[in-house]
């Protein structure tokens, strides 16, 4: 096991632009949006990686790369050159055409050559978006169980949410015999009519196959180049691909919504307890704050991170960033606020996610008046309003 670890590649898919996210994706990749204030999404895939032993890792970025490539920088440059180790960033570098990464798939050919480079038994392919805790061993494993080409990690979810992601069909020893990607009727499982079985976005594949794969589609004209659209639904007749079960916590942070209940699920009764395993840890950058300093107020089933001044007010069920400043008779509510946030004297926030720096004036409102709410900021269908990097009133 220890081996094959050392020989296996790992690629995270990093270069999403995160429409749905905007405009928490205005000015950063999907995968550098912070999370539960001390993180960045793309924490959780790294430290998976790194603590299931796994050292070699590429990151696939393109769209806006400049805030994940500083949060690596100063977070992630932990290895030094002569072991061999390392955490990269790689962009479309024209060894293969002259475009941009035009789907996942694509994105892994145009970096073939590093894969050839590094020659590994396997390489492992995820998605920096996604709030989990894995043991890629256990994939690794699974894959020598099974003899199998590729490893397609999966999950049981409610019939509604299917839509959202590729539906997959197994047999009795769990090989994948359909798959269909974000189909309007998704198709129960056999033993639950209310559940289907989907893809989490996370893939093993012997290298040998997976070059083979990824050239063959290169050279179909009709192809999406998207491991979802194109490259599942061509190799699961004609080779070995198993559907290993994933039945932990997992969020894919795909909408603000989506990101908003991500978070407070984790100020819940029954938070995820992903983040108290203490041989588990989850990485970070860790910007150079002082002490929170908690001068007044009151503060209930609240995350509050270093830095932040809480001179009064009211904080409730609500996530304060680094360098967050809630001032006195302030009430914040059902809120996420980024690094450096200030909410002034008396404001009311209700369920907003406010990005960094921004500034509420005194006795501002927002939460509370959705036709007012919506001339300045955007307001997701679940009620949730954002407010973007560095706002403030004219």
């Amino acid at each position: 096991m220890e081996l094959l670890s050392r020989k296996t590649l790992v690629m995270i898919l990093s270069g999403g632009k995160g429409e749905r996210l905007y405009p928490l994706t205005r000015d950063r990749a999907k995968p550098s949006v912070p999370f539960l204030g001390s993180y960045r999404i793309i924490d959780f895939s790294l430290s998976n990686a790194l603590n299931s032993g796994l050292r070699r890792i590429a990151l696939l970025t393109q769209y806006k790369s400049l805030s994940l490539e500083r949060h690596i920088l100063n977070g992630w440059n932990i290895f030094h050159a002569e072991s061999g180790d390392y955490i990269i960033s790689l962009q479309a570098q024209g060894r293969v055409g002259d475009h941009w990464y035009e789907g996942t798939a694509d994105a892994v050919l145009q970096n073939i050559y590093s894969i050839q480079q590094e020659n590994p038994e396997a390489v492992l392919v995820l998605s920096g978006d996604h709030v989990y805790k894995m043991d890629y061993r256990k994939l690794l494993l699974f894959l020598g169980q099974t003899e199998a080409d590729a490893v397609v990690m999966t999950r049981v979810v409610p019939l509604a949410e299917a839509t959202r992601f590729g539906v997959i069909g197994v047999d009795q020893d769990r090989r994948i015999v359909e798959f269909l990607e974000k189909p309007r009727k998704p198709f129960p499982i056999p033993w639950d009519p209310g559940k289907s079985l989907i893809s989490m976005g996370v893939y093993l594949f012997r290298t040998a196959f997976l070059i083979k794969t990824l050239l063959k589609d290169a050279r179909n004209p009709k192809s999406a180049h998207d491991f979802g659209r194109s490259i599942l639904p061509a190799i699961i007749r004609n080779h070995r691909v198993y559907a290993f079960f994933f039945e932990d916590y997992w969020e894919d942070i795909g909408t603000v919504d989506a990101y908003w209940q991500a978070n407070m699920a984790f100020l819940g009764p029954s938070a995820p307890a992903i983040l108290n395993d203490p041989v588990w840890p989850f990485r970070t950058y860790k910007p150079q704050y002082p002490p929170t300093l908690i001068t007044g107020g009151d503060i209930t089933n609240s995350m509050v991170c270093p830095g932040s001044v809480l001179s009064g007010g009211l904080v409730e069920n609500s996530i304060l960033s680094p360098g967050v400043r809630v001032n006195a008779e302030a009430e914040v509510r059902d809120s996420i606020l980024l690094e450096g946030v200030e909410v002034g004297r008396g404001a009311r926030l209700d369920k907003v996610i406010i990005d960094k720096f921004s500034v509420i004036p005194e006795g501002f409102e927002v939460g509370r008046d959705a036709e007012a709410d919506a001339r300045n900021f955007k307001i997701s269908r679940a009620g949730v309003r954002v407010i973007p990097k560095g706002w403030k009133a004219e």
